[in-house]
């Protein structure tokens, strides 16, 4: 297998999904040579697998496919399933590959696919050159508590967790454990702006359409809701990896001091939608009566705790040391869940 001839690369793991891909588009948008490992069968189909993806970015163009080389691997496997031969001239490390689904029917293959990630990124770090810049993408959620505050990255793990939470916060303790020199970052919660993928677009705000569906919902409109574009959160990575020196070694990428209200939010949408006007936050813990709609609400139980922490997620390292401050999700919010059909909403929701 030919390899490019760079002995600068950024190895990069979830180059398919929706943070990674636009991990890998920045950093090549920079002049940077990217590694991208994806589970394929061959070569041709991993490559294939990662064109796919990029296709779908505002920001893709063909001229940046020379500085994006693709091998297969697999972060559930010890060293990713690469060889030493496939580590040659890495010099940055950007772990994204995790498995992101609330449904407990995914339960163990979330911790083991987040967990087990983080023990071989691990054993990746230790065969790399000490000066290996190596970043761990989490999630802010680790901490939920306490509510209706500002958390910094030196709160302690507190607050509402899922399997998913859970499984990010044994990884972060693995990679913090390892006595690499491994830096966490933390996104809140990332929407698909920039990225040409209805499917995309729905992975969490499938939510919306329900709520219109339900009406009166048991979330406190006072409750802020850190929300953050993809594409400030890959340029966000992609400036981590490549700064010379970094001052932390937990990172927020959030909205900060910028999160709106879910009241807020509501009326950025119907203002587009307002066929939507039916969503109704009554407040935290109040029960619906009307059994069908009761029904369309359960498998929103996974969202509205995290909603109705009401948290914020400080920023200030970040946009110190990178000058980047997230924009509004009122001025993209609304486009988004303008992809979402109802239909697409209730089969999102019934996804295993």
């Amino acid at each position: 297998m030919k390899y490019p001839r760079h002995d600068d690369l950024t190895l990069v793991t979830g180059g398919t999904g929706l943070i990674g891909g636009e991990v890998i588009l920045a950093l090549a948008r920079g002049g940077h040579a990217v590694r991208a490992i994806v589970r394929a069968e061959s070569p041709e189909h991993a490559r294939q697998r990662v064109v796919e993806r990029l296709q779908k970015s505002d920001t893709y163009c063909r001229s940046l496919l020379p500085f994006i080389d693709v091998i297969v691997g697999d972060t559930t496997q010890p060293m990713f399933g690469m060889t030493r031969d496939e580590l040659s001239g890495v010099r940055r490390v950007v772990h994204g590959a995790a498995n992101t689904q609330f449904s407990k029917r995914q339960d163990e293959q979330v911790w083991n696919t987040n967990v087990s990630g983080a023990r071989h990124l691990v054993d990746v770090g230790r065969a790399l050159p000490g000066n290996t810049r190596i970043l761990f993408v989490s999630t802010a959620s680790v901490t939920t508590a306490p509510e209706r505050s500002c958390i910094d990255e030196e709160a302690p793990f507190a607050g509402h967790a899922n399997t998913y939470s859970r499984s990010k916060r044994e990884a972060e303790a693995i990679v913090a454990d390892s006595g690499l020199d491994i830096v966490i970052v933390r996104p809140s919660i990332v929407l698909s702006r920039g990225v040409r993928d209805r499917a995309m677009a729905r992975s969490i705000l499938w939510a919306v359409p329900i709520m219109g569906e339900v009406g009166e919902i048991p979330v406190d409109p006072d409750a802020c809701v850190d929300l953050v574009p993809v594409d400030y959160v890959a340029q966000a990575i992609a400036q981590l990896a490549i700064l010379p020196s970094l001052d932390h070694r937990v990172y927020h990428v959030s909205a900060g001091g910028g999160a709106r209200t879910f009241g807020e939010l509501r009326e950025a949408v119907i203002a587009r939608h307002p066929e939507l006007e039916c969503i109704q936050p009554v407040g935290r813990g109040r029960r619906i009566s009307d059994r069908a709609r009761a029904r369309l609400l359960r498998p929103l139980d996974a969202y509205l705790p995290f909603i109705n922490a009401g948290v914020r997620y400080a920023n200030d390292r970040f946009v110190s040391e990178a000058g980047a401050i997230a924009p509004s999700a009122l001025t993209y919010v609304p486009e988004l869940v303008g992809l979402i059909t109802l239909r697409e909403a209730l089969d999102e929701m019934y996804q295993p």
